[in-house]
C-alpha cells in the first residue's frame, strides 16, 4: 500500500491516475522477473497443497505484501484488500497481476468481506485466501483475528509465511514497507500450519492469535537473518 502511494503522489500532478494500475502491474511484473532466485524454507506442506489441489489460509504482515507476487504466481489466490481510494488502485494492480480480491478491512465492510471470501473458500476448492495480519493501518505485527476466522469458518489450514530479500529498501511507513531491490535475491519461509477448530472458547481463540502473531514475527526475524550469515 505505501509503495503505490509513494507512486501515486509522483503522478499526482500529471493527473496519470488512470494510468497508475497498469504501470505498477507493469513493474510489479518486471521487479519480479529480475528477482529470479529463490529460496524456500519449510515449504514440503505448502508445495502438496498446491499439487493437490487443496486451499488454505496464507497470513502474512503488511511490511511483506510486495513480495507475495513473487511466491503465489502459480496459486489460485484471492486477497482481501480495503475500501479505499488507495484500495481500489490495489484491486486493479492485483486483478492485472490475476489475482481475485475481495473489498473490506477491519474498519469499513470487513464483516461482509470476510463472509464473501469465506463463501468462496467453501464453494471453490482449491482457492487460497491472502490475507495481510496487521493491514491496512496497523498496528504494525499486530495480529488481527480476521485470517484467523476465516481459518476457522472455512476449515482450511492457517499457513504463516514471511517473504525476504538480500538487498531491499525499508520505507519510513507506520510498517516499514520492505520493497526489494532489482536482481535481489529471495527467501520466503513458512511456518507449520494450523487447523483453528470449529469451536473454540473465547480464550482458545485468543491463544491461537497469539500463536500465529508471535510465529509471523519470527518468520520475518528468521528472513531477515538469512542474509546475516
Amino acid at each position: 500500500m505505501f509503495f503505490l502511494t509513494f507512486l501515486k503522489r509522483r503522478l499526482k500532478s500529471l493527473n496519470l491516475r488512470k494510468l497508475l494500475p497498469p504501470l505498477v502491474a507493469v513493474l510489479v511484473r518486471a521487479w519480479g522477473r529480475s528477482c529470479r532466485r529463490l529460496l524456500v524454507i519449510n515449504g514440503e506442506f505448502e508445495a502438496r497443497q498446491v499439487a493437490a489441489g487443496r486451499g488454505c489460509v496464507y497470513v502474512t504482515w503488511h511490511q511483506r505484501l510486495f513480495n507475495i507476487y513473487f511466491i503465489h504466481r502459480p496459486r489460485r489466490l484471492s486477497i482481501m484488500i480495503s475500501r479505499s481510494r488507495d484500495g481500489d488502485l490495489v484491486a486493479e494492480v492485483a486483478r492485472r497481476l490475476g489475482y481475485e480480491s475481495v473489498r473490506g478491512s477491519s474498519s469499513r465492510g470487513g464483516s461482509t468481506a470476510m463472509f464473501e471470501l469465506v463463501e468462496k473458500l467453501r464453494c471453490r476448492p482449491g482457492l487460497c485466501a491472502g490475507m495481510l495480519g496487521d493491514g491496512p493501518r496497523g498496528p504494525a505485527r499486530k495480529l488481527k483475528p480476521g485470517a484467523v476466522r476465516i481459518a476457522q469458518l472455512t476449515g482450511l489450514p492457517l499457513l504463516p509465511m514471511a517473504c525476504g530479500a538480500r538487498w531491499a529498501r525499508f520505507f519510513a511507513s507506520w510498517d516499514r514497507f520492505l520493497l526489494p531491490l532489482p536482481f535481489s535475491p529471495l527467501v520466503v519461509i513458512f511456518g507449520d500450519p494450523i487447523w483453528v477448530p470449529a469451536s473454540t472458547s473465547t480464550q482458545e481463540f485468543e491463544d491461537i492469535r497469539q500463536q500465529v502473531e508471535n510465529r509471523l514475527n519470527e518468520l520475518a526475524e528468521q528472513c531477515d537473518a538469512c542474509w546475516q550469515s
